[in-house]
């Protein structure tokens, strides 16, 4: 390991010799000058570990010469310890004012010397070595961030072929299903049509989801142009009318009674479909009978909206789980699964710098979906 490289600079021969003798014994590499440019132009080109630093010097005294290595990128972080005969009260808050880093008062104790110097230069030390050890682990991590990157625009590249290519084969399943449904005039065949319609429609709506998914996560900046003010109650009234053409044993109403009105700036359609996902999916959360009620609010410059589901409770893992991609397994209605639901509404969200977020009610009433945007002017 290489000695620790110490600068003296005082205008004394003799405190020069007497600091070089003693330090030198303890095992420190010595630079020792008598002038101040002559120190900092060889600090230039090697840099010490640390510099005890004599305040009176003709030409250059040791406060100009703390200020000038505190203003060079390459010498600002070295610790610099005074050494002055100066005693007075004022000297040693300038000394620190101009970026000293201790103050030994001449004359000085050999022991008092070498034990801050060693303790300055041990702390120079672990500076060092952590930002040696940061500088390595951002390099890893950003290393490790270019092949995620690559992997993830691999992966979205290949999800969106998949989900183009797919509906070539699915249109011509259904369309030969669909030819021999109609052909078969068995007392089986009704039931039989209504359950290939459903699947044909989940199916569809997965694939569609999962490519507005992809195209939100790989090209974001194309929903952000050509955005209109949006009006929350408006598009409510319309998510609300085509969800319960779909559940008709799900209460669904807005309570709203302070007349408020969220506008928002955001591309009609996703929104839209942001919220219906997600009052759709609360009703798969629900018994027949059970009641969902949206309010609407605003506060601190924030605007709410809060989808409250009166009736189950739901457990940990549904909570964790709820906007993870096919993470939801024990929330089932009936109906089926949520699909992309959740997840594609959280994604369309935040694209436009809202929020979202799950949980149960304090009473154990049911639960709550709180949307969250920034109020805009």
């Amino acid at each position: 390991m290489e000695k620790p490289l110490i600068m003296i600079v005082d205008d004394e021969p003799d405190n020069l010799n007497i600091l070089d003798y003693m330090l030198n014994r303890e095992g420190y590499k010595i630079a020792a000058f008598p002038r101040g440019d002559l120190a900092l132009k060889s600090a230039m080109n090697k840099q010490p570990d640390l510099v005890l630093l004599d305040i009176r010097m003709p030409d250059m005294d040791g406060y100009s010469l703390c200020k000038l290595f505190k203003e060079k990128d390459l010498l600002k972080d070295i610790p610099i310890i005074f050494i002055s005969a100066l005693d007075d009260i004022k000297d040693k808050v300038y000394a620190f004012d101009v970026g000293g880093i201790d103050y030994i008062t001449k004359p000085f104790n050999e022991k008092e010397v070498l034990s801050r110097v060693k303790t300055h230069v041990q702390l120079r030390q672990h500076q060092q070595n952590l930002e040696e050890l940061v500088k390595q682990r951002t390099q890893e991590l950003s290393e490790a961030y270019k092949r995620l990157k690559i992997w993830d625009e691999a992966k979205d590249n290949w999800l969106s072929f998949l989900a183009h290519e797919i509906r070539t084969p699915l249109n011509g399943i259904f369309g030969a299903m669909q030819i021999i449904l109609e052909n078969d005039q068995s007392d089986s065949n009704d039931e039989m049509k209504k359950i290939f319609d459903n699947s044909m429609k989940r199916v569809q709506t997965l694939v569609d989801d999962a490519l507005l998914l992809i195209k939100i996560n790989v090209n974001s900046n194309n929903y952000k142009y050509h955005l209109i003010k949006n009006s929350i109650l408006r598009i409510l009234k319309n998510v609300i009318h085509d969800i319960k053409e779909k559940v008709s044993d799900i209460p669904i109403e807005v309570i709203n009674e302070k007349n408020i009105d969220i506008n928002l700036i955001a591309n009609d359609s996703l929104i839209t479909k942001a919220l219906h996902d997600l009052i759709f999916v609360t009703t798969k959360c629900l018994k027949p009978g059970q009641r969902i009620q949206i309010k609407l609010k605003k506060e601190n410059n924030l605007q709410f909206i809060i989808i409250s589901a009166n009736g189950n409770c739901l457990k940990k893992d549904d909570l964790d789980t709820f906007f993870y991609t096919f993470g939801q397994r024990t929330l089932f209605k009936g109906s089926g699964e949520f699909g992309l639901n959740p997840i594609l509404s959280k994604s369309i969200i935040k694209l436009y710098d809202g929020t979202v977020e799950i949980r149960n009610k304090e009473d154990n009433s049911g639960f709550i979906i709180e949307v969250c945007f920034q109020e805009q002017s």
